[in-house]
């Protein structure tokens, strides 16, 4: 199995975070992906 393990791995095996990558021809490639800003918590007033 591919990176040596013996089953198919799930998507949010925390062993891949940091490893998230995505194919745009586009822009040249694989490019990782961009990250998500936080949800901005309401002012209170």
């Amino acid at each position: 199995m591919a990176l040596g393990f013996p089953e198919p791995i799930k998507k949010d095996d925390p062993r891949l975070q940091g490893h998230e990558t995505t194919y745009q021809a586009s822009r040249g490639g694989w490019i990782t992906p961009a990250k998500k800003a936080a949800p901005a918590k309401p002012k209170k007033g």
